[in-house]
C-alpha cells in the first residue's frame, strides 16, 4: 500500500512547526510497521496514481484545489479539501448552528458602525481562514476596543470579523478520529499559543458529562466533514458545553503517540474498504 503525505506549510502553523511536523512523522512511523510504503510530498508537488490513499495537514488553496482533483479520481485524501476549507471559521459557526450543535451567540461584522450597539465583554475573530497570529483573535471589553481589533482584522487581508459572546467557563481542548479515538484536556494558560485562555482563567474543573462532549464534538466534526479534527470548548459552572473552536489536523501534542496510532489505522482501514 503505497500512501503519500503532505505537511503543512509554515506560514499556516504560527508557533506550531515543530509539533506539527512531530504528529505527521509519528503517523508515517506508524503507518511503515503496519506495512505501508510511505513517501513525503510537499505542498506543491504533483502526487502520481501509485500513491492511492494522501494524509495532507496543507491549508493551501492552490494544494487543496491539487487534491480535489485526485479525490475525483477515487483516491482517498484525508481530511478531505472541502472540510479543510469547511474549517474557515464563518463556514464552520454556520455549519454548526444549522446542526443545532451549541455555541456561543454570534453576529458577522462587516463595518464597525455594527459595533455601536454589541454587548461586551465579547471575542472578535477573524471570519474568512485560519487563525495566523495573535490579533486575529481578541477579547474586547469595550467599543473602543472592539474597534481596534476590527481595524487590525480587516487590516490583514480580511474584511468581516465574528463578534462572539463572551462565556464564562472552563476552556477544554479536544481531540478526536474518526472511529473513535477521542481524548480531553485542561490547557496550561500560561503555556499556550497566544496566551488567550489566561482570560477564561485557571480552571475550576466545573462537572459536566464526558461522553456528551465527545458525541458533540464528533457530531461538529461531522458536520464540518473532518476526520481528524480537534477543537475547544467552554464548559460552564452548570455543565454546560459550548464549542468555540474547530480545527483540522491539530498537532495533538497532549497525546501524539495515541493519536498517530488511530489515525494510522483510519488511513489503512478506509483504504482496504
Amino acid at each position: 500500500m503505497n500512501i503519500a503525505t503532505i505537511a503543512r506549510n509554515p506560514l499556516n502553523s504560527p508557533q506550531m512547526e515543530g509539533n506539527d511536523a512531530a504528529i505527521l512523522a509519528a503517523i508515517e512511523k506508524e503507518l511503515s510497521v503496519m506495512g505501508a510504503n510511505v513517501k513525503k510530498f510537499d505542498e506543491k508537488d504533483e502526487i502520481d496514481g501509485q500513491y492511492c490513499a494522501i494524509l495532507q495537514m496543507s491549508r493551501t488553496a492552490a494544494t487543496l484545489k491539487r487534491l480535489r482533483s485526485y479525490e475525483r479520481l477515487g483516491r482517498l485524501v484525508i481530511n478531505s479539501p472541502r472540510a479543510v476549507e469547511n474549517c474557515s471559521r464563518i463556514r464552520f459557526m454556520s455549519l454548526l448552528q444549522q446542526k443545532g450543535i451549541k455555541q456561543p451567540q454570534y453576529s458577522v461584522i462587516e463595518s464597525i458602525a455594527q459595533l455601536e450597539n454589541a454587548g461586551y465583554p465579547a471575542w472578535l475573530k477573524r471570519a474568512e481562514g485560519w487563525t495566523s497570529r495573535k490579533e486575529d483573535v481578541a477579547y474586547v471589553t469595550n467599543r473602543q476596543e472592539a474597534e481596534a481589533a476590527f481595524d487590525a482584522i480587516t487590516a490583514n487581508g480580511c474584511p468581516t470579523a465574528i463578534l462572539c459572546n463572551h462565556v464564562p467557563g472552563d476552556i477544554v481542548k479536544f481531540y478526536g478520529v474518526e472511529g473513535g479515538f477521542f481524548r480531553y484536556h485542561y490547557p496550561d494558560c500560561e503555556n499556550t499559543k497566544f496566551g488567550l485562555e489566561k482570560i477564561n482563567g485557571t480552571p475550576r474543573k466545573h462537572a459536566f458529562d464526558a461522553a456528551l462532549l465527545q458525541k458533540t464534538a464528533f457530531a461538529a466534526a461531522e458536520a464540518v466533514g473532518l476526520s481528524i479534527f480537534g477543537g475547544d470548548a467552554i464548559i460552564t459552572h452548570s455543565g454546560e458545553i459550548f464549542i468555540i473552536d474547530l480545527n483540522d489536523f491539530p498537532s495533538f501534542s497532549a497525546v501524539r503517540d495515541e493519536a498517530a496510532k488511530a489515525i494510522a489505522q483510519l488511513i489503512i482501514t478506509k483504504n482496504t474498504i
